[in-house]
């Protein structure tokens, strides 16, 4: 009882004497007699048993009104001469389970365990999971393995700590950490083993593997949690449709799933993008904007729907809210009219797509020289010239960016795009072979990806649709190809129509 007065989020009745007991429950369920007495909806009851020199307890904790035991507890044994010494680990499980069940945020998590975590390693489970949903990834790195220190046997500590990892592009950690939860596997839950799975797929891009995965467990573990993740695997693999229907019946006003909510705004209107229903997407982007104002990557969601609608007039209202809107990574404004410009051409307005991507120019050469120099808008800006057909000058600013991160692949993949478009094919298919030399692990298909931009370039349709397929197998994902200004020349082309049909 001083254990659970502890934790905190519910509170824990006073233990009416064992004669009261004892004269209430005569002829009664003693736990149904407690329960009236104290008019607790959940009990820790147990029992415990004499071995030789040890004592060996049990415990369990009922829900009353379910009628159903809600943690599944190892027993606990120890030297009968120091009965406290044995209770005290089964005192922290009980502590941690108790916690878990009654916070929303890890119920979903801890139903999977076999065993709930001890007290010490929930807490820092909970910051793990407070901040990993907030977007704070390197905190929640920090949390996730004190966790695990703090309980070996909290392998879920360890799962989520990968996809921390992952989220910041610190991929080999995060297969480091999967490697060591591998170790276990014969300890952990079915369930568990399913979540191991699907981040093993994630991990090692393997698109098809990480839908399997997270279907299997949703079929499983039917909660919000999972049909969330299944919805964003799903569209990943083009299976847009699948994603909506996962995210049927989603309340995004719930405050226990608020930090989440203003990734389901993204996700839905993303899903309605790649269906073509532009119309569903502007309503759902407004919905997600009254809800999230101050946030300019939904603000983004909302341009790209007008974009593709060709609502240029709205969109000029969006620009000038993105410039008074707090700053956020990747959506400065110059970013927001980029994505505007190239929806616009995407679906066929390419004359509003120059004036609103000279517009963005506009933006970029405004800055300061110090943010200038910054490399995420010196990309923007020269994406934003290479989408204008500025071949030239693009080129200049891809060599510099490249100059100073040899290993990144989009800027070389830029520069192969740029001589074909120049007419210098051999210099194309230099790149073309230099990219298919990089063998890197974690690329996730982007050299491939790259590859059929430049055979589509090139003019050969059939060698670039066969490379998409293969940037796919190699964990390229399917919301990424839209919208590609290079893949226009295979607009007409039926296997390429026939790869971006969305399935299901």
């Amino acid at each position: 009882m001083q254990g659970l007065t502890q934790v905190g989020g519910f509170s824990v009745a006073q233990m009416p004497s064992a004669e009261a007991i004892a004269a209430e429950s005569k002829g009664k369920d003693k736990l149904r007699t407690l329960a009236e007495a104290t008019k607790a909806g959940k009990i820790v009851h147990g029992d415990y048993f004499l071995q030789g020199k040890n004592i060996q307890f049990h415990a369990w904790v009922e829900d009353m009104a379910a009628k159903k035991n809600l943690l599944a507890l190892e027993p606990a044994s120890g030297p009968v001469a120091d009965p406290a010494a044995t209770l005290e680990p089964l005192r922290l499980k009980l502590m941690g389970g108790l916690a878990g069940v009654f916070d929303p945020m890890l119920k979903d998590f801890l139903s999977m365990m076999k065993e709930p975590p001890n007290f010490e390693a929930y807490w820092e489970y909970l910051e793990c999971m407070k901040a990993h949903r907030r977007g704070e990834y390197p905190k929640a790195v920090e949390h996730g393995l004190r966790a695990a220190e703090r309980d070996p046997n909290l392998k879920q500590a360890l799962i989520v700590t990968s996809l921390d990892y992952w989220q910041q592009g610190q991929y080999e950690k995060a297969d480091e950490c999967l490697q060591e939860v591998e170790k276990s596997r014969a300890d952990l839950s079915p369930s568990e083993r399913i979540l191991l799975d699907w981040l093993q797929a994630l991990v090692r891009g393997n698109l098809e593997a990480e839908l399997r995965s997270i279907r299997q467990l949703v079929s499983v573990q039917p909660s919000w949690t999972w049909k969330y993740t299944l919805a964003s695997t799903a569209y990943k693999n083009n299976f847009p449709q699948e994603a909506l229907n996962a995210l049927a019946g989603y309340d995004p006003y719930s405050e226990a799933w608020r930090d989440w909510s203003r990734h389901y705004w993204r996700l839905l209107a993303t899903a309605c993008h790649m269906l073509g229903n532009h119309k569903r997407e502007l309503i759902e982007a407004r919905r997600g904007r009254a809800q999230f104002p101050e946030l300019l990557s939904i603000l983004d969601k909302e341009v790209g729907s007008l974009a593709a609608l060709g609502q240029t007039k709205n969109l000029q209202k969006l620009f000038e809210e993105s410039m008074v809107l707090p700053p956020m990574s990747g959506y400065s404004p110059g970013d927001i009219m980029l994505r505007a410009g190239r929806e616009l051409r995407a679906h066929g307005f390419k004359d509003d797509a120059d004036q609103v991507l000279n517009q963005a120019m506009q933006w970029f050469e405004g800055r300061p020289d110090q943010e200038k120099a910054i490399a995420d808008n010196r990309y923007s800006q020269a994406r934003t010239l290479y989408v204008l057909e500025k071949w030239a000058e693009a080129k200049v600013l891809f060599e510099g960016l490249r100059n100073d991160a040899p290993d990144n692949i989009d800027y070389l993949g830029y520069m192969g795009a740029i001589a074909a478009h120049l007419g210098n094919k051999e210099e194309a298919q230099k790149i073309s072979k230099e990219l298919e030399d990089d063998k890197r692990p974690y690329l996730y298909g982007a050299p491939v990806f790259w590859r059929a931009r430049i055979a589509a370039l090139l003019g050969d349709k059939e060698g670039g649709v066969n490379l998409i397929r293969q940037a796919t197998k190699q964990g390229y994902r399917y919301d990424y190809l839209h919208p590609c200004e290079d893949f226009e020349c295979l607009a007409d082309y039926p296997p390429y129509i026939q790869l971006m049909k969305p399935k299901g």
